[in-house]
């Protein structure tokens, strides 16, 4: 299967998103300040008509898109931010504390 590398990052948006939902009412709030994403990608280079350039995503297996592909390792270190430039949050505002274990 060949993930696209702009596809790759979309669904990093939506698993943050996801999370910052999900974690609503929970006792402990977390913020994503920088993600450091290393990816295995290949570059081909198609020779259909309009195909130029292309990055893709390596899949588990490693293995590598058609046609003729270099593979590299795109390191990408990213800040998570609200569409206002606020911090991402994961958690309750009301800064709840983690309860403590039981002895």
């Amino acid at each position: 299967m060949e993930i696209g590398l702009a596809e790759a990052l979309r669904a990093l948006q939506e698993e943050l998103a996801a999370a910052e939902l999900e974690a609503a009412g929970q006792p402990v709030r977390l913020h994503v300040e920088t993600i450091n994403l290393d990816l295995q990608v290949a570059v081909t280079n198609s020779r259909e008509a309009g195909g130029g350039a292309r990055f893709w995503v390596l899949s588990a297996d490693g293995k590598a898109a058609r046609d003729t592909a270099v593979t590299h390792t795109v390191s990408l270190q990213l800040k998570a931010e609200t569409p206002t430039g606020g911090r991402v949050r994961t958690g309750t505002d009301d800064g709840g504390q983690l309860p403590l274990a039981d002895d």
